[in-house]
């Protein structure tokens, strides 16, 4: 977390020491809830995503980390108006237009360790040790 907050965080919230994260995220807003919910977790976390949502807020559903099926409360979606829609991998093109748009706006993403491709199991082994923050690169010789 004190990584997030040298990375311009405003506040910063625990899941695991605050389980019911998306009532602190509330609180937090000073408001209704927040505007814009990344979900990595899917089904494990979403219940909370919502929960953290303002009306009219938006829901980007990227990961399944915590599963798959959900046996989530959908209800309380409709009077929120809560906007949800999925992120997948795109294309080729989306890939370069998004690497453009990181350029243009001098977005540069958390890069935790770089890896040559020699050393691509140790990259994995990285990965799963949960140990990093931000992106694990592996680097290819052209």
């Amino acid at each position: 977390m004190q990584r997030a907050r040298e990375l311009g965080a405003d506040a910063c919230i625990n899941y695991r020491t605050t389980p019911d994260w998306g009532k602190e995220a509330v609180r937090l807003s000073g408001s209704d809830g927040v505007d814009h919910v990344i979900e990595v977790g899917g089904a494990g976390t979403f219940s909370q995503s919502v929960r953290a949502c303002r009306s009219n807020g938006n829901i980007g559903l990227i990961g399944i980390l915590a599963g798959r099926e959900t046996s989530t409360e959908i209800f309380s979606i409709v009077p929120k108006g809560l906007y949800v829609h999925g992120i997948y991998v795109g294309s080729r093109e989306m890939f370069e237009a998004m690497n453009r748009a990181l350029e243009q706006n001098q977005i540069h993403p958390v890069v935790d360790k770089i890896f040559p491709f020699a050393e691509a199991a140790k990259a994995f082994r990285h990965m799963e040790s949960g140990a990093h923050f931000g992106k694990i690169v592996i680097e290819f010789d052209r």
